[in-house]
């Protein structure tokens, strides 16, 4: 099995949308991710980034966010030619899926509350996600944890909090476990100060996935919008 890391790029923002109440008003660069699990029985891919096409999608988000495109996440597969078959969205903001439609076919993995959330935001989350979730494609909508391959390489895990159903993904390489935590821990400065992302629906619930993630023993730990290193 084979684990790929694909910078999709960066979002432009005030530090106060993922620190809230620490640096309010300083502006900062975050990276957003993308990744790729080669299994014998399936390519995945965990989120699948903002568009190129960010300049015509994001409208009043662009006030607030602006994204620097690295890799185009749909071409960047193309040119390894690779299929994808499996889609697993940590959620549904719209910098975690907005590619979702370019992969045909591909089976996309999703909480049921994720996808109810997503069809119809709450007020305070409505600018987090799409304008428009595209219903037609080919969800499997599932509620509560998952063993994707049945055999503990790819590991789906509640974790609700920043979203109304996000979710994580616990892999198991070569022995090696690695936490993608998406956006249920942004970056360690939220785990070290308990500090709470700008965007959230629980934060009680947030909390409980913190201490969970410190509790990982033996554990990679990648957060959702922190540059990942040899180290971290």
């Amino acid at each position: 099995m084979e684990f790929s890391i694909i910078k999709n790029g960066y979002l432009e923002c005030d530090k106060g949308f993922v620190t809230l109440g620490r640096d309010m008003g300083k502006m900062i660069r975050i990276p957003v991710y993308c990744f790729l699990v080669q299994h014998q029985n399936g390519n995945v891919l965990i989120d699948t980034g903002f568009s190129s096409e960010f300049e015509n999608t994001w409208g009043r988000r662009l006030k607030y966010y602006m994204p620097i495109l690295e890799n185009d996440i749909p071409e960047y597969i193309k040119n390894k030619k690779i299929k994808i078959d499996f889609i697993i969205n940590t959620h549904l903001h719209i910098d975690h899926c907005e590619n979702n439609s370019y992969f045909k076919g591909a089976e996309i993995i999703v909480q049921k509350r994720e996808f109810e959330s997503a069809c119809n935001p709450k007020p305070y989350q409505l600018l987090a996600y799409p304008d428009k979730i595209n219903k037609n494609l080919n969800y499997r909508i599932i509620d509560g944890n998952m063993d994707l391959f049945d055999d503990g390489a790819v590991k789906i895990v509640q974790t609700f909090g920043h979203t109304e159903g996000h979710q994580s993904v616990l892999l198991n390489i070569n022995g090696k476990r690695t936490f993608i935590a998406g956006d249920a821990c942004y970056t360690s400065e939220n785990l070290k100060y308990n500090c709470l992302p700008g965007i959230l629906w629980n934060p009680d619930k947030i909390m409980e996935v913190y201490n969970m993630i410190r509790n990982f023993e033996n554990t990679k730990i990648i957060f959702g919008h922190q540059e990942i290193t040899d180290s971290s």
